[in-house]
């Protein structure tokens, strides 16, 4: 896995937003996509990216995770769905290539490099969903790009 250092632009997201044990990670995102995709369906409004999750807050107990999509600035949330800001700024990323079992390792791999490079792993984390479930393709090829800012 190749780790690049990049720069983002901040961008908004729409979706669901619960405190999440790891183990529910497997039930919260069919149904957090789910709510993220009618809600922006109803107000005629296309997410300009693929599926996100933005991890904050994270701890033993689990973490703050808002999955849904990336949004024109300004596409207002509902009843169902909150909006949230992936932030602006230096990043370190890397895209994970396999089944979304296997993105803890990609993790600590990311993790190894803070630590190897002498800087502090950043609180907050998102994941890009590049290709999954719904592109037909194998799991070995799936794609998942991991950014944290480091600005």
């Amino acid at each position: 896995m190749e780790i690049v250092r990049g720069e983002r632009t901040a961008q908004e997201i729409v979706g669901l937003r619960e405190k999440v044990r790891m183990d529910e990670l497997e039930d919260f995102f069919p149904r957090a996509m789910t709510a993220a995709a009618e809600a922006l369906g109803a107000r005629g409004v296309e997410p300009s990216g693929p599926p996100v999750a933005l991890y904050e807050d994270m701890s033993a107990e689990g973490f703050d995770v808002t999955a849904g999509y990336p949004v024109p600035a300004g596409a207002a949330p509902s009843d169902d769905v909150v909006a949230a800001m992936l932030p602006a700024g230096a990043t370190v990323e890397a895209v994970h290539e396999g089944p979304y079992e296997t993105l803890t390792a990609a993790h600590e791999e990311l993790t190894a490099w803070f630590r190897e490079n002498g800087m502090p792993s950043p609180t907050v984390v998102w994941e890009e969903y590049v290709l999954g479930p719904e592109s037909g393709a194998d799991p070995s090829r799936w794609q998942t790009r991991i950014v944290y800012p480091v600005g």
